[in-house]
C-alpha cells in the first residue's frame, strides 16, 4: 500500500510539471474540433517470388579450376566456366590445348561469344556465353579437314574498332606442319574445311600473328608475330607492314627483326658489324639497344624452309624460340610498346637461352620499322649470361599485356625447374616479379596417378571492358595429362590413321579481381 501511494503522488507531481511546462498562455485556448479518420488504403497485389539472378562469377563447369592462387594473390578468385567433362546444350564438348583466343558481344542477345583454338586438334571453336558467362552452345569454326590443316598454336581477335577496318577478324597462327595465319570470320556459318589463309603474312614458325591498334600507326596496318623455332634461322620477331590503310591483309611487306647494336662485354653498347648474325646472348639484361626491321623481299611467296634462307641472308637476329607477342594497352604511345617471351632451350642444350626471356620493343614514333629493345626478364640467372632476375623461371611461353602489368606464362613439358606451371605478374619493365597462380595437377584425372608437371596455359584475355567488371580475366588451361578416349574426335573430324588424333582435356577459367 504504502509503494502505492508513493507511485500515484509521483505521477501526480510529474503530470503537474508537464503542463506548468507547456502552458504558455494566460487565457485558456479555443478547443479544437475533433479531425476527420482518413479512409484505409486499398491492398497491395502480390509480389512475385523472389529469384536471384546466376553470378558471373561462379562455377559454370562440373570440374573445379585446375589453378591455385598464390598468397599474395588470395585477392583474386579463379572459376571454372567449361570443361572436357562438360556437354552443353546442342552437345558441344571441349577439346583439350585450348590456346588463343577472344572475346566478343554476340549481335544476336545478350551474350557473348569466345573464339578459341585447340592446338593439338587443329580446330578452332566458337563457344556462345550468356550474360554471365555460362556456356550455352558450341560448334567448329576451324577443323582438321582443312588440307593444310596445322597447329592453331595460338590466335589474336583482331576487332574492327581496336584495330581498323570494317570486319573483326580471329588470327590463327600456325605453328607446324603447315606454317600461315588463318584469318576467320568470328560471325561466319560454320566451314570447318575451308582454308582461310593469309598468304601474305608469309611462312613462319607462327606462335601468334598480333595486330596493333590503329591509333598506334594511322592509316598503316602492323601486324607483329613470333617465330617459335630452333633450327635454321632459329626464331625471329616478324612484321607485316601495310601502308595502304589499317586493314589490309594483302598487299603488305614482311620484315623481321635485326639488331643495329648490342653488348660490347663491358657493360657498355656497340655497332653491330654488317655481314654478322648476331643473337640474344650479345644483349646485356635490362639493357636497351637500337634495332630495325629489315624486309624479305617477296617474302609472301616464300615456303617456310625459303624463309628460314631468307633471314639467315638478311641477317636477322635470332632468339631461341619466340613465343606469344602482346602489346601495352592505354594510349597510342603505350600500344607501341610491344612484348614478346622466348621460351628457351632448356639447360645442357648448348644454346645461348636456357630458361626463357621476356623482351619490351619500343618502337618508334613515326616509323615501326625502327626501335629499342630491352631483355625485362630473364631466367638466366646461372647459365648462359648469369645476369637474369627469376631465379625459379622456367620456359616463359604465353604473355598478356594490360596498361599497367606484364603476365607472363609458363610452359614446363620440355624442361623444368621443379615446379609445375606458374604464371608471374611483373611491372612493364620487369621488376617486382610475383608469381600469381600454379597450374593444379590432378593426380585422379591422371591415367595412372602419376603426372610429373605435365600442364601449360593458352591464352590470358583481359575482358573487363567487355562484362563492364574491372580485373576480370579469361585463362585457357592445358592440363596434358588428363586424357581419355571419348575426348578424341571432337571437333567433327577424325584422321583414319590416328596418327594426329588426341586425347587431352581442357579447361576455361574466369579470374576476377586480377590487377590491370
Amino acid at each position: 500500500m504504502i509503494t502505492f501511494k508513493r507511485l500515484l503522488l509521483n505521477f501526480m507531481l510529474l503530470t503537474a510539471t508537464a503542463t506548468f511546462v507547456t502552458s504558455c498562455e494566460v487565457e485558456d485556448g479555443v478547443d479544437g474540433t475533433d479531425g476527420v479518420n482518413g479512409s484505409d488504403g486499398a491492398n497491395g497485389s502480390d509480389g512475385e517470388d523472389f529469384t536471384p539472378e546466376p553470378a558471373m562469377f561462379s562455377n559454370k563447369s562440373n570440374l573445379e579450376p585446375l589453378v591455385a592462387m598464390m598468397p599474395q594473390f588470395n585477392y583474386v578468385n579463379a572459376y571454372s566456366i567449361l570443361s572436357s567433362s562438360d556437354t552443353l546444350s546442342n552437345d558441344f564438348k571441349l577439346v583439350g590445348a585450348q590456346d588463343g583466343a577472344g572475346l566478343l558481344k554476340d549481335p544476336n542477345s545478350d551474350g557473348y561469344m569466345y573464339i578459341v583454338n585447340a592446338e593439338d586438334t587443329y580446330a578452332v571453336s566458337r563457344i556462345m556465353l550468356d550474360k554471365y558467362l555460362t556456356p550455352v552452345s558450341g560448334e567448329w569454326l576451324l577443323n582438321s579437314s582443312v588440307a593444310d590443316y596445322a597447329r592453331q598454336c595460338s590466335g589474336t581477335m583482331w576487332e574492327a574498332e581496336i584495330h581498323g577496318g570494317s570486319q573483326d577478324l580471329f588470327l590463327s597462327a600456325s605453328e607446324s606442319i603447315n606454317y600461315d595465319v588463318k584469318g576467320i570470320d568470328p560471325y561466319m556459318t560454320p566451314e570447318p574445311g575451308a582454308d582461310f589463309g593469309l598468304d601474305a603474312l608469309g611462312e613462319f614458325s607462327w606462335e601468334n600473328a598480333v595486330p596493333l591498334p590503329k591509333v598506334a600507326y594511322p592509316g598503316k596496318t602492323v601486324i607483329i608475330g613470333g617465330d617459335d623455332d630452333s633450327s635454321g634461322s632459329e626464331g625471329q620477331v616478324a612484321l607485316y607492314l601495310s601502308e595502304n590503310g589499317d586493314a589490309d591483309l594483302e598487299n603488305g611487306k614482311i620484315y623481321v627483326l635485326r639488331f643495329k647494336e648490342i653488348s660490347d662485354g663491358n657493360n657498355g653498347k656497340t655497332t653491330v658489324n654488317t655481314g654478322e648474325i648476331y643473337n640474344e646472348s650479345n644483349l646485356d639484361f635490362q639493357q636497351t639497344y637500337a634495332v630495325e626491321f629489315v624486309e624479305i623481299a617477296n617474302g609472301k611467296d616464300f615456303t617456310k624452309d625459303e624463309m628460314e634462307d631468307a633471314c639467315v641472308a638478311v641477317q636477322a637476329s635470332a632468339f631461341m624460340r619466340v613465343e606469344d607477342v602482346d602489346y601495352q594497352k592505354g594510349s597510342a604511345s603505350n600500344n607501341r610498346n610491344v612484348y614478346f617471351a622466348v621460351t628457351g632451350r632448356g639447360p645442357g642444350r648448348g644454346t645461348y637461352n636456357d630458361w626463357g626471356t621476356v623482351y619490351k620493343l619500343e618502337l618508334d614514333e613515326n616509323n615501326p620499322l625502327e626501335g629499342q629493345l630491352t631483355q625485362v626478364v630473364s631466367g638466366n640467372t646461372s647459365s648462359n649470361n648469369a645476369d637474369g632476375n627469376v631465379s625459379v623461371l622456367q620456359s616463359p611461353d604465353n604473355i598478356c599485356v594490360t596498361e599497367n602489368f606484364v603476365y607472363f606464362q609458363e610452359d614446363p613439358n620440355s624442361f623444368d625447374r621443379g615446379h609445375s606451371a606458374y604464371i608471374y605478374q611483373s611491372d612493364l619493365n620487369g621488376n617486382n616479379v610475383n608469381p600469381v597462380l600454379e597450374f593444379v595437377v590432378r593426380q585422379d584425372l591422371a591415367e595412372n596417378g602419376s603426372t610429373g608437371l605435365s600442364g601449360e596455359y593458352g591464352a590470358l584475355t583481359d575482358i573487363s571492358e567487355k562484362v563492364g567488371v574491372p580485373g576480370t580475366f579469361m585463362l585457357n588451361l592445358q592440363p596434358h595429362y588428363w586424357k581419355d578416349e571419348s575426348f578424341k574426335g571432337r571437333d567433327g573430324h577424325t584422321f583414319t590413321d590416328g596418327t594426329y588424333e588426341d586425347n587431352q582435356g581442357g579447361q576455361i577459367v574466369l579470374l576476377q579481381g586480377l590487377p590491370r
